[in-house]
């Protein structure tokens, strides 16, 4: 696929040595053999790799993993995503990492991915830097993202003060690092100065917006993000289905029960605490209402999904977190039966 800023990722590195130390945490759940043997690919190319799986039961794979090297920690799902992520960083920060990348465990990174970023991380630190004479500079970049499921590049959007606006991807980026608003996890990386100045990731949210939360308390620190439109990351977000409705094509993501209740319910908690401050992030709601209709006209166990919509909205209105199961524990062993026809559940995918 073609960069819209007309440089291949390989490309954007220079020659030379780059500095920051840096790890990466993949978070695994169900691995496949072929996403295991992915893990070790990417062992070779990342100095410092901390495997955290949030699979209900520890798995015989690991053994091969911690034989050559790689850092496993089992996290069982606590804190879903969120609990994941925080756990290996911590690890990453304990062996000196400067640099925290966040990968899924499906992520296959680009020709010189992990250059391509650090130089990134070098403008950041030069920008954040002028005039403060601070050494460590705070920051979170991510790279342009291509949606391997609609094979296009997801929606971009740029910050200016307050005021949010979407890049026009179709146009040459002129800029090798430019201010967004909102960066997904996958492929985004944290610098260690961000990580002591925003702090860990909220694990009351689970899984669903935990990224958006993330970002939002960054901007409100006074920590940038950036997005590196010299890098493109392929990536899967859900199991995105199509149908045909009189000459319209409608997509549908088939989504477990479980999930709509946390994307409901994290979206309008996060608009309720940042609205004041970012008014547009009232828009991350469209997205909960645009899979509606999609959702009640073809996917499956539309009941327990509108039930789940409905506790979701409900709990966001009022600020009640935490794991659906122990919020409400009756609902969540009803919802369950949606997870299990799907075959996942609140997993650790952000996506």
């Amino acid at each position: 696929m073609s960069n819209p800023s007309g440089n291949e990722c390989d490309a954007f590195p220079s020659k030379r040595e780059v500095p920051f130390s840096f790890g990466a945490v993949v978070v695994t759940y169900f691995p496949t053999d072929e996403q295991v043997a992915n893990l070790h690919v990417l062992a070779g190319s990342c100095p410092h790799l901390c495997v955290v799986d949030n699979t209900p039961q520890a798995g015989d794979w690991y053994r091969a993993l911690v034989d050559a090297g790689i850092h496993v920690r089992h996290n069982g799902n606590r804190g879903g995503i969120a609990g994941a992520f925080n756990c290996g960083i911590a690890e990453l920060e304990a062996q000196g990492a400067e640099l925290f990348f966040l990968l899924d465990q499906d992520s296959k990174l680009p020709p010189g991915y992990f250059d391509a970023m650090r130089e990134a991380a070098m403008a950041a630190r030069r920008r954040g830097g002028e005039g403060s004479g601070e050494e460590e500079a705070a920051f979170l970049i991510g790279p342009l993202v291509h949606d391997t499921n609609l094979d296009a590049l997801i929606p971009q959007f740029g910050l200016q003060g307050k005021r949010v606006y979407q890049f026009d991807l179709q146009q040459p980026f002129t800029e090798s690092l430019v201010r967004c608003a909102f960066l997904i996890s996958s492929g985004s990386l944290i610098s260690r100065a961000a990580w002591a100045k925003v702090g860990r990731f909220d694990e009351r949210y689970v899984i669903d917006h935990v990224d958006t939360d993330y970002c939002m308390r960054a901007l409100r620190r006074d920590v940038p993000l950036y997005l590196n439109p010299h890098v493109v990351l392929r990536h899967q977000i859900g199991q995105i289905e199509a149908r045909s409705l009189f000459g319209w094509k409608i997509h549908f993501i088939n989504y477990p029960a479980s999930r709509r209740y946390y994307i409901a319910r994290n979206a309008l908690d996060l608009s309720r605490a940042h609205v004041r401050a970012f008014p547009a992030i009232l828009f991350i709601n469209v997205y909960t209402f645009k899979q509606i209709l999609p959702m009640l006209m073809f996917e499956r166990d539309r009941l327990r999904k509108s039930v789940a919509l409905m506790v979701g909205f409900f709990d966001g209105l009022f600020g009640r977190l935490g794991g659906l199961g122990e919020a409400h524990p009756r609902v969540g062993k009803y919802l369950s039966g949606s997870d299990r026809a799907t075959g996942r559940g609140a997993t650790s995918a952000n996506s």
